[in-house]
């Protein structure tokens, strides 16, 4: 047990990378954490050197381990010391080197499930660099299940650091085509995959499910209580799991700011969130603000990816480049156009996901290149 401090968990692709000038970085103290040694068959991850330690991962009856408590890590940057506004990281991204950020919440109910039923195979759908399959494949290795993997595309002939990784711990790959991919909330494709695979647990794309909104809605309870909650909140909206969760027991002091990382006009956005209170018999509370998605899944342009590089190695903040990218990006041009009053505290969740960006470095640092013009850092 480690009281008052908390380890990074090493970067994947990013050892040899060191920040060359950083921002003020605070981590207030009294974080609690329960470090273990991972068994050598699981430690190691594609593109990365072996973790030597993590964060025990242990999924438990109780919502979550009483010893978890996440730091908001400040960052002094150029643009919000300008307005006065103070700008952090909520630190989910630390839960667990594999299992990070908003995952660790969104399987704990599917995981408790498969306990109950070990021999039954886990199911489940994403592209070739998810994090939540990524998360899945590490989870049930460490807990003895079968997990199956239905992945959007055709099969490449050289895997990627993550289907390597799915691949080390287990998990059975299925590619199908995208036609094929579109029906996997069909019922009757369903049907279609039990009859070729057996019997299965199903477990929805992305983690998303009614029981893994009432996961995200802990969030809250992770934070470390010695700091102030901010008075702003974005987080990235993806199946709108996490986000809904997060505003169906947010504090009243905080207003929460959806950011979709896929092209969605905001009235859709909105739909999709009130999909997940319906389903989860929860209800939102007053003080969420759900804006449009202005890009295509994981679509980087030239801007962003400059802005990812600049973040990083100025002021190391690392980022993932597919969703929390796109939520500082928003929540900067929000602060340009006056929607943060002086003195405010404005905070960002950082939902993990950086095990992709090791199949994207080169990609990140082609488009960056090639942008010149200014930057809201």
């Amino acid at each position: 047990m480690f009281r008052n401090s908390l380890e990074f968990a090493p970067r994947y692709g990013m050892q040899n990378s060191t920040p060359k000038r950083h921002a003020k970085a605070v981590i207030k103290s009294g974080a609690v954490v329960q470090l273990v040694r991972i068994p050598a068959c699981h430690a190691g991850v594609a593109g990365s050197s072996p973790v030597r330690s993590a964060i025990s991962l242990r999924f438990p009856s109780r919502p979550m381990p009483q010893q978890m408590k996440i730091p908001i890590q400040k960052f002094d940057l150029p643009l919000w010391h300008h307005f006065d506004v103070e700008f952090s990281l909520i630190r989910l991204d630390l839960t667990h080197p594999h299992v990070s950020g908003n995952k660790w919440f969104k399987l704990q109910p599917a995981l408790k499930q498969a306990r109950l039923s070990s021999h039954t195979p886990l199911l489940s759908f994403g592209g070739a660099y998810s994090n939540h399959l990524h998360a899945l494949a590490y989870a049930a290795c460490q807990e003895g299940l079968t997990a199956i993997a239905i992945i959007r595309g055709e099969e490449p002939s050289v895997y990627n650091p993550t289907l390597q990784d799915l691949k080390r711990w287990g998990m059975q790959l299925h590619f199908v085509s995208r036609a094929e991919y579109a029906k996997r909330y069909d019922l009757e494709y369903q049907e279609y995959l039990k009859h070729k695979f057996g019997n299965f647990q199903l477990i929805p794309e992305g983690g998303s499910s009614a029981e893994a909104v009432h996961a995200c809605a802990r969030i809250w309870d992770v934070i470390q209580q010695d700091q102030t909650f901010p008075d702003f909140l974005g987080c990235a909206m993806g199946t709108g799991a996490t986000v809904s969760g997060l505003i169906s027991d947010k504090p009243e002091s905080v207003k929460v700011i959806a950011v979709p990382a896929i092209k969605v006009d905001h009235t859709t956005a909105l739909a999709m969130l009130n999909d997940h209170w319906l389903k989860s018999d929860l209800k939102p509370k007053d003080g969420f603000q759900v804006l449009a998605g202005d890009l295509p899944y994981a679509r980087i342009s030239p801007m962003l990816a400059a802005l990812w590089q600049r973040l990083f190695a100025c002021y190391g903040v690392e980022l993932d480049p597919v969703y929390t990218l796109r939520v500082y990006h928003r929540l900067s041009r929000m602060l340009l156009q006056g929607a943060f009053p002086r003195g405010t505290k404005v905070a960002l969740l950082h939902t993990g996901g950086i095990q992709g960006l090791r199949g994207s470095i080169d990609r990140l640092s082609r488009l960056a290149n090639v942008y010149h013009g200014p930057l809201p850092i």
